[in-house]
């Protein structure tokens, strides 16, 4: 413990460096020569060569020397050089857990960074537009989103780092409606969330040729405002409003129009960060193993693995 303290306190700046350089290396790869990291970081040779020795006795590496072959990387705890490099917990944006598959999600991102040593916190914030500010406000490493919204809202300031397969994020979209009753002949209704650039664009696009009356409905009211008719339809996934399918209440796909211009991206899930973000990037790319998200989430949608984040 003594030495980790001394480590943020001595030439904290110079050990960041070095531990952001060696956090984006492999395990295995060859690291440029104690001459070169001077050179790079314009530190001298003995002030390198001691931020190396105090990263080795934390724990954080370990690095072979191989005399005229060089120096190789041949461990390295990700969740140290974390906490060298940002001094504080990994900070992830997610959409509200309120079904299974959000819930499998949070859990699988959670389960594995803490499993690889990184402290997290899951912050979880309603509609891709305020998830994306968060990120570009600063209060979050990397946010997550439907690969529909990341490919319109992500400008040159955000990189998509990972796209998980469809139906990661939610299992589809589908318009929700009020099955009409006889002598009806109103304008319709249609519930829009103007937080959710999947809601409103799908909404849009689907409505684009009728003539509705757009009210504007958040996510978490979309129920309730259907079940007690204060809209006639609303566009939302199957995982929030299966429940609500009745004689009453149906749902159709969206249509062949819509499906055709979106494909599967709106359910397919994305991870977005900071452009540049070496440290965010390195550590989500090798701990977030698309095969090992969708195992976990799989259990948690099954019950088979309680929730936790």
């Amino acid at each position: 413990m003594n030495n980790q303290n001394a480590l943020f306190n001595e030439n904290q700046d110079l050990i960041k460096s070095i531990a952001n350089y060696l956090l984006s290396l492999q395990i295995g790869e060859r690291m440029i020569s104690t001459r070169e990291i001077a050179e790079v970081f314009g530190a001298s040779l003995g002030s390198v060569s001691t931020a190396l020795n105090n990263l080795e006795e934390i724990g954080a590496v370990t690095i072979s020397r191989r005399g005229r072959l060089g120096s190789f990387l041949e461990k390295k705890s990700n969740g140290l050089l974390w906490k060298v490099v940002e001094n504080g917990p990994m900070v992830i944006a997610l959409t509200l857990p309120t079904f299974s598959k959000s819930e499998g999600l949070a859990t699988a991102i959670y389960s594995l960074l803490d499993e690889a040593g990184i402290e997290v916190y899951l912050i979880f914030i309603r509609g891709s537009f305020s998830r994306l500010k968060a990120l570009r406000n600063n209060r979050c490493h990397a946010v997550v989103m439907s690969e529909l919204a990341a490919n319109e809202l992500c400008g040159r300031e955000e990189e998509v780092i990972l796209t998980l397969p469809p139906k990661s994020f939610v299992l589809d979209h589908r318009v929700f409606f009020r099955v009409k009753k006889t002598g009806e002949s109103r304008l319709l209704r249609v519930g829009i969330d103007l937080d959710s650039f999947d809601i409103k664009y799908l909404t849009e696009l689907e409505f684009a040729d009728s003539q509705v009356e757009f009210r504007p409905t958040t996510f978490s009211e979309t129920d309730r405002t259907l079940d007690q008719s204060a809209v006639d339809a609303v566009i939302s996934n199957l995982d929030h409003l299966d429940h609500l399918i009745s004689d009453e209440i149906a749902s159709r796909p969206l249509s062949p129009r819509v499906q055709a211009l979106i494909g599967d991206r709106d359910t397919s899930a994305a991870f977005i960060i900071r452009a540049g973000s070496v440290p965010t990037r390195t550590i989500l790319k090798e701990v977030l193993k698309p095969e090992a998200i969708l195992e976990i989430q799989g259990k948690v949608e099954d019950k088979k693995m309680v929730p936790r984040y």
